[in-house]
This record gives C-alpha cells, structure tokens and sequence, in this order.
C-alpha cells in the first residue's frame, strides 16, 4: 500500500512533462501556456519535494543552483547607478530620469523576473526528480517518450496536408512542427529522445518497437523539412549503437569525442542549410558578431537576464534592420554573457566542468550514456539556435540532467534494489 501511495510522485512529474511537451512548444514571452505548464510544474515539484526532503541531491548540483539563482537575484537587487550603468553601453529609456538613484543592474526588471521564474521552476523541478528513487526516475521515461509520440502524430497529421496546416485554436501561438512554433526546436526534441528510446526498448525487449521508433522519428525529421535534422536524427542513432554497446572506458571516451565533432559538424551543416529570409549577410554569423559587440560594451553585469531584445538593437547595423526583429541570439552561450556578464560566463564554466566530471563518474552505465548524448546534442545546437528558451525542450533537457546526477549507482548496486527496478520496468510499458 505504501509503494502505490509513493507511486503519486512518478505520476505527478510525469504528468508534467507531458503536458510540457504538448503546450509547451511556443518561443514567445509572456505566454499562457507557459505559464499553466509552470504553476503546475512548481505544484508537483514541491509536493514531491516536501515529501522526501531528507533524500539528498548531488551536492554539485545543488551548489550550482544556489549560485545560479543567487546571479538572478543580483540582477534584480537594486544597486548604486555609479558602480553599474557606468559600465553598461545602454540606457533605457525609462530610467534616465532615474540616473542619480539606486537601480538594478537589469535594464528591464519585468523580464529578468519573468526569466527567474522559469528558471526556478526548471530548478524545482530538477529538485524533484533527484529525490525520486531511481526505479521511479526510470519509470519517467515512458511519460517522456509518450510526449515525443504525441509530437510525432501531431506532425505526421500536419504533413499529410497538401499545404501547410497551422493550428491555431487550442495554443497561445500557431503550431508548424508537431505542437511546437520553431521546427527546429521541434526536430531537436526528436533526435535528442533516440539514445532514451534505446535504453527503454532493449531493456524492455521491445526490438521492433524501437526500429518502428526511431524509422519513424527519421521520417517526420524529413516531412518537417529539416535535412540538418535528419542528419543529426542518423547519427545519433548510430552514435546510440555505438556507446550503449560499449563496455571499455577508454572506448566510449574516444566514441563521446566523435559525436561533439559529429555534433558541432552536424549543426554547422543545419546554420548552412537554413535558409536565411533576406540575404546571406543577415543570419547567424551576423547575429553572432553583433552580439559580441554587446558583450564588450556591457562587461562585467550584463544588460540583464531576458533583456536581449531591449539590448541587441543598440549594436545592430541599420541595414540589418527589416521588417522581423531578433529576438534572440541564436546562441545560448553568446546570449547568455550577453544578459549576466562575467558571472554567467564563469556559471557556464562550472557547469561544463561538474557535466564533464558526473560523465567521467558514470560513464559505463546505460541510462548516463544515453542521457549524456541527449544532453551532448542538445548544448550542441545551443551553439546555433536557443532551443533551452522553449518550456517543450527546457523541461527534457532537465529531466536529462537529473538522468545523469541522479544517484542511481549508489542505489541499483543492491539487489533488492536492482529487482524492485526490473519489476518497475515492467508495470510502466503499457503507458507507451
């Protein structure tokens, strides 16, 4: 009785992720979509973490978000205007009346709050799911992959129209790929569930199944017009063949270094292929270099988290400027400096360091490797676009994370453990 009462705790979080994954696929701020998905995110994480609060998490994990929300709140704190906008390039307009007074180092409060909400519910929610035994953090995968399914038919519908089918009726915003408005992000939640749906599928020996899985995810990939992500979508099912049935150390280190040359390779081919909507100087290169210039002229704070869009304008060639603005930088780590500064470049540092570090840890076990692919593809793409800004690839791209840190080997080391897991994967097939 009491194992089906601590059963709650799987079904609340991945209920969550599913409705992540249908509602949350739209790139604007300020959505209501966005905003249901992370009330009820913060709801069933907090219940899931009230309940287990003595289970403890990575302590890399929880030092890293305690200095990340701690970046956020500094932002918000206001500050004397002498030790920051003297550093900053920009002035907004609604505080150059203001200059003499104490103001934060954001240039636009509202949405830096709006960004540390988001981030705070990740946050949660990555809380949550550490504290979760691990059959139970197994048994999310079947909630992700149902998502990912959802998105498939939802694209596989679309596609066989003639024309171009956008739903519009049910969301905050149009549907082109699946339920997402970027398909790019949406071709990007595909491929990065290939290497999970191998480890669910062999473990369950479910072999047809998972060639069905992944034919499937390729042709969708192609209908949606991203040849890029066909690419990407073949290679990392071959890299998941590949590392999933390695067993030396040494042999999976050199295959991980393949697939970020594969990965960086394969989104550079993507930023070729993407056709630019009005002449060859107006894309990613472009948006890169002018970001840049944003950096140097706001060092050490930043303009703010969320504040991109008040910022880039400034840089920006007058004859770059059409009738569509940039409301991003298309890479996460450029954009990123650009808001925070040198504390969010030194963030990206440790967190690049404790990724690498929990990889070397677990680095022969089936669900880390599969999770450090996804995670791999996912910061690769970041380099070209900003898929972590969707809610529909923020909350997997968590779930990977927790995936990773969660402190399964400790756990599955014990045989009770090891069989009650082998009887989890069994109650949780027929959810798929």
């Amino acid at each position: 009785m009491n194992e089906r009462h601590s059963e709650i705790d799987k079904y609340l979080l991945g209920v969550t992720i599913i409705i992540a994954l249908v509602f949350g696929g739209g790139t604007g701020t300020g959505l209501s979509t966005d905003m249901a998905i992370q009330l009820m995110a913060v709801a069933a994480s907090s219940f899931v973490c009230l309940r287990h609060m003595d289970r403890p998490i990575d302590r890399r994990v929880f030092w890293f978000l305690v200095l990340a929300c701690l970046a956020i709140v500094l932002q918000i704190l206001p500050v004397s205007t002498e030790q920051t906008r003297s550093t900053q390039g920009i002035l907004p307009a609604d505080d150059t009346l203001l200059v003499m007074e104490p103001i934060s180092i954001s240039l636009g409060l509202g949405r830096t709050i709006e960004v540390a909400g988001y981030f705070l519910t990740l946050c949660l929610f990555l809380t949550a799911v550490l504290k979760l035994r691990f059959e139970q953090v197994y048994g999310l995968i079947p909630f992700f992959l149902t998502g990912v399914v959802l998105n498939l038919t939802a694209g596989l519908i679309q596609y066989s129209y003639s024309g171009r089918a956008i739903v519009t009726d049910l969301f905050s915003y149009d549907l082109l790929a699946g339920f997402f408005v970027n398909v790019n992000h949406y071709s990007s939640l595909i491929f990065t569930s290939i290497p999970i749906a191998f480890v669910y599928f062999i473990e369950t020996n479910r072999l047809f199944v998972l060639v069905a899985y992944i034919v499937a995810a390729l042709l969708i990939l192609l209908a949606a017009g991203s040849t890029a992500g066909v690419l990407i979508g073949f290679a990392i099912t071959v890299l998941s063949i590949v590392i999933l049935f390695q067993r030396s150390r040494a042999g999976i280190l050199v295959v991980l270094l393949g697939t970020i040359i594969l990965g960086i390779y394969s989104v550079g081919v993507w930023a070729r292929l993407q056709v630019e909507e009005f002449n060859p100087g107006y894309g990613r290169l472009e948006f890169a270099r002018t970001t840049l210039e944003g950096i140097r002229d706001n060092l050490p704070f930043g303009i703010g988290y969320g504040n991109f869009v008040i910022g880039y304008p400034s840089y920006e060639k007058s004859e770059m400027i059409f009738n569509t603005f940039v409301n991003h930088a298309h890479n996460e780590y450029l954009e990123l400096v650009f808001e925070g500064g040198v504390i969010a470049a030194a963030l990206l540092v440790i967190f690049f360091v404790f990724f690498l570090w929990r990889v070397l840890e677990t680095i022969q076990l089936p669900l880390h490797k599969a999770a450090t692919l996804a995670i791999l593809f996912i910061l690769v793409h970041s380099v070209v676009d900003y898929p972590l800004r969707t809610l529909g690839m923020a909350v997997p791209f968590t779930l990977f994370i927790a995936f990773l840190f969660h402190r399964g080997p400790d756990v599955i080391d014990h045989p009770k453990q090891t069989r009650l897991a082998s009887e989890q994967q069994v109650t949780v097939e027929d959810i798929i």
